[in-house]
């Protein structure tokens, strides 16, 4: 049977590349990270901050704050706006950073709803991502940590993942890969009988409407991070291409990385 999944307004997604937080003018990922107060802004935008612990004023943990630490609930910061995920509903709004002060604009969230937890853990987080956040950073490039105490004293720890764009050195580039539903065998230098996604890319005009496919199935000697196939299952997916400056010798040059799933077709035939 025929199943498709089409992602809401995924038109107007095909044409706003990824939701990755980008670089603001002020801000660079090769800066070096210090323990003060005065870290500058690059060090928040060169990482996701994913929640590892919460607690209220006098040190207990904030129980509604659990389910985010148990669903990686991550704070990325891009150009002047940042973005909460993990929860139920996405959550988004302004910000500044300076001086070891956060301060975060009113949140604005999609609309979604989930069971109680969930909208108990994004009650909470709009709570506490409010006015001004004393902000300290800690560690070092490899392993650094976020500490936000917010106005009732509440204090947020999130450990820093670095985003691509920080890991592979590159700023990405937004494509669209059509994945067949069945792996083909292809060679690999050291694994026999190696099976390699097929893939050709979409295009799509100004409007998200998709033009005529020019290009041809091929072999994809490598694998999409964050992209799980599944045999006989057809996908269209939303991804970056990252030039990496310096890879390992056994390393591909380019990298792909999963942003979206568009679209998925069990039959596996795409009509």
């Amino acid at each position: 049977m025929k199943q498709k999944i089409l992602l809401v307004a995924v038109c107007a997604a095909l044409i706003q590349g990824c939701a990755a937080p980008t670089k603001s003018h002020e801000e660079s990922p090769s800066m070096p990270m210090t323990t003060s107060t005065a870290v500058a802004q690059p060090a928040l935008s060169a990482y996701y901050w994913n929640l590892v612990s919460a607690t209220d004023a006098s040190g207990k943990p904030l129980v509604a704050l659990d389910k985010g630490i148990e669903r990686k609930l991550r704070v990325s910061f891009g150009d002047q706006n940042l973005n909460i995920s993990g929860g139920c509903n996405r959550q988004f709004g302004g910000y500044h950073y300076q001086a070891g002060v956060l301060k975060v604009q009113p949140l604005a969230s999609t609309l979604m709803a989930c069971d109680k937890s969930l909208m108990e853990l994004d009650a909470q987080v709009g709570r506490l991502f409010k006015g001004d956040l004393r902000a300290v950073i800690t560690g070092d490039n490899a392993e650094p940590m976020l500490q936000l105490t917010t106005a009732d004293g509440s204090v947020l720890k999130l450990q820093g993942e670095a985003t691509p764009e920080t890991r592979y050195g590159s700023k990405g580039e937004v494509k669209f890969l059509e994945v067949a539903a069945k792996t083909v065998k292809c060679s690999h230098p050291l694994i026999p009988g190696y099976q390699c996604l097929q893939v050709r890319e979409r295009r799509y005009d100004d409007a998200g409407l998709q033009l005529a496919t020019q290009d041809t199935w091929h072999p994809l000697y490598q694998s999409i991070e964050g992209f799980d196939h599944h045999d006989g299952v057809r996908t269209v997916l939303r991804v970056k291409e990252y030039e990496w400056k310096n890879p390992p010798a056994d390393a591909p040059s380019k990298v792909y990385v999963l942003d979206l799933v568009v679209e998925q077709d069990a039959s596996g035939t795409g009509k």
